[in-house]
């Protein structure tokens, strides 16, 4: 498409008459027929006029679209958005200030809306910043938590924490790096999992009556009776 054809689309879609669109450049409306018919090509000066009335560029008149977005994704309008940008441009200040007034509103509904609908769906727990160990051992400081947004699921509704696994003791099932969803509760069934304490120190187990038991067979069961203080934190319903 060349550019005589490029004004008159951009034209049309404003809404304005050759006689219209001449009196904002500056200029005669048999100039713009000419430029429309391209009997003859706008001058510098008036291809400045033609970008900022038409809301355009370069782009736009020789290239036949709009520029590129940051993401390089061409930021070409559809019809219904290019008919109302050009409702808009026919606005005098008054009704644009009104138009916009409604509009930052709407806006602010919408996202209100779509934060209840985001929030129905997930669930808020605390998440402890220090991880629970699927190994040897790590120090659990419960002090140090943040709130964690989880989709809320069968597994997550049952949670009231969770907790980061360290440690590669619990593989297959439960990898290094993987969020535990833990159920607060003082004691776990034999053969459930759960997360305990040790003489101080947090650990992700199988819980095996007198003894913490792996699920990786390279690890060797942790007997109960070697700690003084052994308690137990809650047991695990789910992994994120």
């Amino acid at each position: 498409m060349g550019i005589g054809k490029q004004i008159r689309a951009g034209r049309e879609r404003l809404g304005l008459t050759q006689g219209e669109l001449a009196k904002q450049l500056g200029i005669t409306k048999s100039a713009v027929g000419n430029y429309e018919n391209e009997v003859s090509h706008p001058k510098e000066p008036v291809l400045y006029k033609l970008f900022q009335v038409l809301g355009c560029d370069a782009n736009y008149l020789f290239a036949g679209h709009y520029p590129a977005g940051p993401a390089g994704v061409q930021a070409a309008l559809t019809a219904e958005e290019e008919a109302l940008l050009g409702c808009y441009r026919q606005l005098d200040d008054y009704s644009r200030e009104l138009v916009e007034t409604i509009l930052q509103k709407e806006v602010e509904r919408c996202r209100r809306a779509k934060t209840a609908a985001r929030r129905a769906s997930t669930k808020i727990i605390p998440f402890y910043a220090l991880p629970v160990s699927a190994g040897t051992g790590v120090y659990l400081d419960s002090s140090d938590t943040e709130d964690l947004e989880v989709p809320l699921t069968p597994a997550s509704a049952r949670a009231d924490f969770a907790l980061r696994v360290c440690g590669d003791s619990m593989m297959p099932d439960y990898l290094d790096g993987d969020i535990l969803l833990v159920r607060q509760q003082e004691a776990v069934p034999v053969g459930e999992l759960g997360v305990f304490t040790l003489d101080g120190e947090g650990y992700f187990k199988r819980f095996g009556g007198d003894r913490l038991i792996s699920l990786n067979p390279a690890y060797p069961d942790i007997p109960l009776a070697r700690f003084e203080q052994v308690s137990c934190s809650g047991q695990v319903v789910g992994k994120l």
